[in-house]
């Protein structure tokens, strides 16, 4: 077992959010002390060229990368892990505090649902970032196809899975409970889905068409911890994708010019 006390965990991604939100997300609540190094999109170019991204140092030659260094030996040894899914899983079991309940120890139906949900969050923010490298986007008739074709799609299945799992246990984190992957996952999407569409906010009250969606999403990024976190960081501030048109000022801006209250007419 891992200890969090004795351990050195460090974080590298770029200046963006993206990928690396719910990673952010866990450790933030965790209380635990952590460093995060951004890496400039040009000097990873230029790592790449020079040959320093290897897999000995960036596992499947990309980011997240996450380097745990146990300081408790005189030979201090390095755990490197990559992509996200994977992090999430490995610091969700570090940082549980002791005597609770892990993660492996639940059924393995309940374990299903919820890799079922983290991994449709992750592919769902990954398939809109992606779009992110074009200038239109985020303006018709790509940003309709967006809503209607892939965010209404997961935020309705995030719903109706969120449900079925709620029948085996608790989904909306406990005021002083432990943010799992499944909180930091489905909160990063409904963040990102809240600043690109600002009026889909109405459907995760509790009389719209998500608000089991809207009662986790509330409850994660309220909690103090997070809330101190993304204050000292500016995190709202920060770019969501490297691209240039992945702002927070640029996602901010089309949403002034494209947003609309009728986002949720024809659900």
């Amino acid at each position: 077992m891992v200890s969090t006390s004795t351990s050195h965990i460090h974080i590298t991604y770029f200046p963006s959010r993206a990928r690396c939100e719910p990673v952010l997300l866990i450790l933030a609540d965790s209380g635990i002390q952590f460093e995060y190094e951004e890496v400039p999109l040009v000097k990873w170019v230029e790592m790449k060229k020079t040959g320093q991204v290897t897999p000995a140092m960036f596992p499947f030659g990309g980011v997240p990368v996450l380097r745990v260094t146990d300081k408790s030996s005189e030979q201090m040894s390095e755990f490197l892990l990559g992509e996200t899914s994977a992090i999430l899983s490995y610091l969700e079991e570090i940082v549980t505090p002791p005597g609770a309940t892990l993660n492996k120890d639940l059924p393995l139906q309940t374990r299903a649902r919820i890799q079922m949900i983290k991994e449709a969050s992750l592919f769902f923010t990954n398939r809109v970032w992606q779009l992110s490298v074009e200038k239109d986007w985020l303006a018709p008739p790509s940003r309709d196809k967006i809503w209607k074709a892939i965010t209404v799609r997961y935020l309705r299945n995030t719903e109706a899975a969120l449900r079925e799992l709620q029948k085996e246990m608790k989904v909306v984190p406990a005021e002083m409970g432990q943010l799992t992957v499944l909180h930091a996952t489905v909160a990063a999407a409904i963040t990102f889905i809240t600043q690109v569409f600002p009026s889909a906010k109405r459907g995760l009250t509790p009389g719209g068409d998500f608000p089991l969606c809207g009662q986790l999403w509330m409850a994660v990024m309220t909690r103090p911890r997070v809330v101190a976190y993304w204050k000292e960081h500016r995190i709202a501030e920060k770019a969501w994708t490297v691209s240039e048109y992945g702002t927070a000022e640029w996602i901010a801006r089309e949403a002034a010019k494209y947003d609309s209250p009728s986002l949720l007419a024809k659900l």
